[in-house]
């Protein structure tokens, strides 16, 4: 068997044997076929964020964020979601406490390394989030 060399490169060229066009009409030999050449893109090795494009802003999560998702996930808990096999609508206090305690927890494990913005924004959320949590559950109750 003779040893094939493969040259390294980093585009791959790429032939279009199909025997329509992309419109729907019979390909003949006499047309020139369309070879489009796709570039080789490196894995990304670091395993970090993904990468953005040109001209695009790799779009992070920062605390603040972070703590909002959280917030919402919490809320979300709060109201209750429509079961969709039944139609009712299921709300998980014991679910929405521990994600408040959570976020309690953050606030605690946190406290003096926040920028003022981020601690003030915390303590809203935690604030708003106790009291709704209160008025459900109070209704809950009765």
């Amino acid at each position: 068997m003779p040893d094939e060399t493969k040259k390294s490169s980093s585009e791959v060229k790429v032939s279009d044997r199909r025997s329509f066009t992309q419109t729907g009409e019979k390909r003949t030999p006499d047309q020139p076929k369309a070879e489009p050449v796709r570039t080789h893109v490196p894995p990304d090795v670091g395993g970090g964020a993904p990468r953005a494009e040109k001209g695009e802003e790799a779009a992070g999560i920062d605390f603040d964020s972070f703590v909002r998702y959280l917030a919402q996930v919490a809320m979300h808990q709060l109201t209750g979601a429509r079961d969709p096999a039944t139609g009712e609508v299921i709300v998980s206090l014991e679910e929405a406490r521990q994600t408040i305690e959570i976020l309690g927890m953050l606030k605690q494990k946190t406290k003096g390394n926040l920028s003022p913005q981020e601690t003030k924004s915390l303590d809203d959320l935690l604030y708003h989030l106790k009291l709704e949590f209160s008025r459900r559950a109070a209704t809950t109750r009765r």
